[in-house]
């Protein structure tokens, strides 16, 4: 169906392509369901909800010496959420889609922008299921609430970029998946989302770098959860590390993925 969509809109237009694409994507995710556009925010909220009752009552032992430990969970977590769900996507975007590229000539590159979009259009929902919840625990936004759209291109510079690389690794070998899932666990127990990533920092400080999603959600909770200072450093090491991301995938992708098609 979308192949015929794409057919009526002429090659120059790229980014109506895009567009298209991630509104398609973005309607096959929650239109399909009974509850459509309202599945898309009780989604993440009952997922929160989950979180919290785990965590507040049989995990108590995590939360001691945290203020406000709910939101300072949620804060990190729809972050987390909104990267494994792209990041598996992405990573079989090129084999999905690969009817895209070879019958409408569409670049390779425009499938992981139209994912970006569709992605950002549900994690929308996302956000407005957390501020709802920090309405609740009575939580105060000053300006440093303009930080959060540089925190989310972060975010996504390096989903999409870890994306492009998985993307042509997965037409080569299928089970990278598996260790795809590993790396995700991994990095749910070690990025933060559950005790404070300066803890990390007095044991092994060159982690804190190596792995943006520390000092993303050390960002993240100074803006949603604590009204604190924001670490401009990290902000920046974060931010420069989504940008090579990005080029490393965006040139593996142009370099690899035809090739990588031939192990198909």
């Amino acid at each position: 169906m979308l192949d015929k969509i794409l057919l009526y809109i002429p090659q120059r237009n790229r980014f109506e392509r895009i567009w298209k694409i991630a509104q398609v994507d973005f309607k096959k995710n929650f239109y399909n369901n009974k509850l459509g556009l309202l599945w898309a925010f009780l989604n993440p909220l009952l997922k929160l909800l989950i979180y919290y009752f785990a965590f507040t009552f049989l995990m108590e032992r995590v939360r001691e010496g945290i203020d406000n430990f709910a939101l300072f969970l949620f804060s990190a977590l729809i972050f987390w959420m909104e990267f494994t769900r792209t990041l598996k996507t992405g990573m079989r975007v090129i084999d999905k889609k690969r009817y895209l590229i070879e019958n409408i000539k569409i670049r390779k590159v425009d499938l992981f922008i139209s994912l970006a979009i569709s992605s950002f259009l549900a994690f929308i929902f996302n956000l407005i299921a957390y501020m709802l919840i920090a309405f609740v625990f009575k939580t105060h936004f000053s300006i440093n609430i303009l930080v959060l759209p540089i925190l989310i291109i972060n975010l996504y510079l390096i989903t999409i970029g870890l994306s492009m690389i998985l993307s042509v690794l997965y037409l080569i070998v299928r089970d990278i998946v598996h260790l795809v899932d590993i790396m995700i666990l991994f990095g749910f127990w070690t990025s933060g989302i559950m005790f404070p990533s300066e803890l990390v920092l007095v044991k092994i400080p060159i982690l804190y770098y190596i792995n943006p999603f520390m000092g993303l959600f050390t960002n993240i909770r100074a803006v949603l959860v604590y009204d604190s200072e924001i670490n401009i450093a990290i902000m920046n090491i974060n931010l420069l590390t989504g940008i090579i991301l990005v080029i490393i995938g965006y040139n593996i992708l142009n370099l690899y993925s035809k090739k990588a098609f031939e192990y198909l």
